[in-house]
């Protein structure tokens, strides 16, 4: 299955059965695009958003598997169901088509978007759910600046568009932000918002060293795309915050009736950091997270592994542990060991921390809004 609009909800469906083995799974919405464009020639990989939701689903015994790659799992007739974690979770608010591509402001509350439907949602304790912008302008994702303006990334044009609007204000407000080049020397204390999960396998293309006769490691291929730095951003009002430029893929009209695709398009959330400062970032393709050093243009060096786990979406929180979206919620501490699990209704897309205190962890899922206070 590729291109699809919204998850299915499993690649493989189980009823009434029993002593299943299954081998060597991968589950992924793989789909390549190729093609020659003002850019040059090349390949975008995992055009597709959207990956089965779950591995497997016993209907029956109302279990899922998510995770999406494993060699060995064998089905008895009458599995039993993992034991519960333990840090409770609150289902905030439903309804969402696919929520993502959030961020939290200075005070705690949370801004994301259902991209399907084209809204812009705020939540709070004091004032729950409300709409911040529901303008057909294909928001995908987020960011904030020092100011409290909101910086839309928006997948509309032909490179997409960058928008920001200060919340509260009338929808019909707002400025368009072009790109410029990114400065020789960073800019002290400014922000650069980077994709949280990247997705970098090299299909489509020859990996094979003919010196050499060895093929490139996924984690070689993560490490050369992510070091490239990026010649022009968007920088937000204030100045405080920047979105690096990344190349955009564009397969059909430059309209809402085409599809476009980039590492900033496809993640589901924005991750910021100073030049020179550490960031956690998520290589799906790879299933592991990495710690990072940013440098100018968005690039990113000194990758580290921090855990042999990565998903949808990673998070550090105030306590210092850092948390993995990757079919549940896995905890780790600062040395990468794991050390809990949060279990969620539906399989999250993006984790952050946000409240008054920032100390609630908020997951955004394709259908509802969650909450935890590990």
């Amino acid at each position: 299955m590729t291109r699809s609009r919204q998850p299915a909800r499993a690649a493989v469906r189980i009823e009434r059965s029993g002593d299943i083995r299954l081998r060597n799974v991968h589950v992924n919405a793989e789909s390549g695009f190729a093609t020659c464009d003002e850019g040059g020639c090349a390949t975008f990989l995992r055009a597709s958003k959207f990956p089965f939701e779950n591995a497997l689903l016993d209907v029956t015994h109302g279990l899922e598997v998510r995770e999406r790659e494993f060699a060995v799992l064998d089905v008895p007739a009458n599995p039993v169901a993992p034991a519960a974690a333990t840090v409770p979770v609150a289902k905030l608010a439903d309804g969402f088509f696919s929520a993502s591509g959030g961020v939290v402001d200075a005070q705690g509350k949370l801004y994301f978007i259902d991209h399907f439907r084209q809204r812009i949602h705020g939540w709070s304790e004091a004032e729950g759910l409300t709409t911040e912008r529901d303008a057909p302008l294909d928001p995908v994702n987020l960011a904030m600046d020092r100011a409290g303006n909101l910086i839309v990334l928006s997948s509309l044009g032909r490179n997409g568009t960058v928008y920001a609007f200060k919340p509260g204000t009338s929808a019909q407000t707002l400025t368009v932000i072009p790109p410029t080049a990114v400065p020789t020397t960073p800019v002290a204390d400014r922000l650069t918002a980077l994709p949280g999960n990247l997705w970098v396998n090299g299909e489509f293309r020859s990996q094979l060293d003919p010196a050499t006769y060895r093929f490139t490691t996924l984690a070689a291929m993560f490490a050369r795309d992510v070091a490239l730095p990026k010649a022009q951003e968007y920088v937000s009002p204030d100045g405080t915050l920047a979105i690096p430029a990344y190349r955009v893929f564009q397969q059909g009209p430059a309209d809402h009736l085409g599809w476009r695709f980039s590492d900033t398009l496809d993640a589901y959330g924005l991750v910021t950091a100073k030049a020179g400062g550490r960031v956690f970032l998520s290589n799906e393709s790879e299933d592991r997270t990495y710690s990072a050093r940013l440098a100018a243009g968005g690039a990113v060096t000194d990758l580290q592994p921090f855990a042999d786990r990565g998903g949808e979406s990673v998070a550090a929180g105030p306590d210092g542990r850092v948390y993995i979206a990757n079919g549940q919620v896995f905890v780790y501490d600062t040395a990468g060991r794991p050390i809990d699990r949060i279990d969620v209704p539906e399989r999250p897309l993006q984790l952050l921390f946000g409240g008054k205190d920032r100390r609630t962890l908020y997951i955004l899922t394709h259908h509802a809004l969650y909450s935890a206070r590990p």
